[in-house]
């Protein structure tokens, strides 16, 4: 995605029946405060280990969509 979109801000995220991996480039996100709030707007989330994904997904994507970018 870097590379096809050079001058883009990107954020990849990947996920498994149990995790999440989270890349930026170009993103003024900070993650331990997102995790945070996931955990206390999600208590039944077990966001630090399974959870209820497609609710943590969906709130982790609203707050990385409210990110502000570093590049045009």
């Amino acid at each position: 995605m870097c590379r096809k979109y050079p001058d883009k801000a990107i954020v990849t995220l990947g996920y498994g029946p149990d995790f999440t991996v989270l890349r930026s480039r170009g993103v003024l996100m900070n993650i331990p405060q997102i995790v945070r709030e996931l955990q206390e707007e999600i208590p039944s989330g077990s966001i630090n280990g399974g959870g209820l994904r497609t609710k943590v997904l969906a709130k982790l994507a609203e707050k990385i969509g409210k990110a502000e970018v570093e590049m045009g």
